[in-house]
């Protein structure tokens, strides 16, 4: 989202209609649709070859061939675009605000929903739990935000804590990604709702980050950091207490706004079981995101056999660009283990290079 060049995010320009958001990312589908393929396969087969060499289970991805399909995402995230190398680099920033003063980080009131429970500190064991972390997903075309929440290190601050482990941890669920490396320093200043993160570069030593995908990953940060702060930001990311260039690509250093959800956030998450848990019956879903009419579909397979044991479909609160809440019930799933997945049905007479099966999310769990 006449001869005129207008920035994606000129404030004095950026429309607020929903309409307008809805449009951004129906033009973003359409980007997908440019020389389909299967890229979640090539996604896997790159995994694979540069596992090799990574160790420490960090898997890494070429991912700037595999964003180029999805440059639309790149150039709405946050207002950032990358330049040919005889233009200055952009600067990473969604407003012109002058950096916030710093300020001792201090603790926000927690609150509680099926989607975001608060996170809140075990003093005895030092763990910050349900402290809300995102990672980069893909679907067949594109890559997108995806959340889940973890138990981390208690770092003294939910921002710091969240966004450390952000760099540091790997995501639960297979499917999810991250163009982070582990950063040896993280540091949290507060100014009201204005947050700044002082990164150490080793943070940034990943290779094969492109534009796309470094303006996907800067708002993986930002969106990190504001639901653990449960604030809207903006947020300041600074390299070892100082604006840098990163991932060659980008400048950082001034603040950055959250991108919309529509523009950025995958359409379907599952929430509820999360990935590896153990549950009882009934099994309760709990899932999120935005569909046509709401409808999502879904099925549970047994894990083994790949059989379908159950099947349906949901309505949710979230249709045409608005993100909400879905729920169901799974009864009598005999013990043992099982993949939930949840989709969208294709709308477009076939014609989506995703497939018949839109934007899924998938859950590994077991019955005891």
């Amino acid at each position: 989202m006449n001869d005129e060049t207008v920035p994606l995010h000129d404030p004095d320009h950026e429309p607020d209609d929903e309409t307008v958001r809805l449009l951004r990312r129906a033009l973003t589908r359409e980007a997908e649709m440019v020389e389909p393929r299967d890229g979640m396969e090539d996604i896997r087969r790159r995994t694979a070859g540069q596992d090799q060499g990574q160790g420490g289970g960090r898997r890494w991805v070429p991912w700037a061939a595999a964003v180029a399909a999805a440059a639309v995402v790149g150039l709405v995230v946050g207002g950032i675009v990358g330049t040919d190398d005889d233009e200055p680099l952009p600067a990473a920033t969604g407003t012109t605000d002058p950096t916030p003063t710093s300020q001792p980080t201090t603790t926000p009131p927690t609150t509680t929903s099926p989607t975001s429970p608060g996170s809140t500190t075990d003093a005895a064991t030092g763990v910050v739990d349900n402290a809300p972390v995102y990672w980069v997903g893909p679907s067949k075309t594109s890559f997108w935000l995806y959340r889940e929440f973890r138990d981390v290190p208690d770092l003294g601050d939910p921002v710091t804590s969240a966004v450390a482990a952000m760099t540091r941890e790997e995501p639960l669920d297979p499917d999810y990604m991250n163009p982070w490396q582990p950063a040896e320093r993280v540091e949290v200043t507060r100014d009201g709702d204005a947050i700044t993160v002082d990164l150490s570069a080793d943070a940034f030593s990943g290779t094969d980050v492109g534009s796309e995908l470094a303006a996907l990953a800067l708002q993986q940060l930002v969106y990190t950091a504001t639901a653990a702060a449960q604030s809207d930001g903006p947020v300041t990311v600074l390299v070892d207490g100082e604006p840098a260039e990163v991932w060659g690509v980008l400048e950082v250093g001034e603040p950055i706004d959250r991108a919309p959800q529509v523009d950025v956030q995958a359409s379907t998450w599952i929430i509820e079981p999360e990935q590896g848990q153990t549950v009882s019956n009934p099994v309760h879903v709990v899932g999120y995101g935005t569909a046509f009419e709401a409808t999502f579909s879904w099925e549970v397979r047994d894990a083994g056999t790949d059989e379908v044991v159950q099947e349906g479909f949901v309505t949710g609160e979230g249709s045409m660009g608005t993100y909400g809440d879905f729920e169901f019930t799974l009864d009598d799933l005999a013990p043992g283990g099982y993949v939930l997945e949840v989709y969208q049905g294709d709308m477009s007479d076939g014609e989506s290079p995703e497939g018949p099966r839109m934007y899924p999310d998938t859950k590994e769990f077991t019955v005891d």
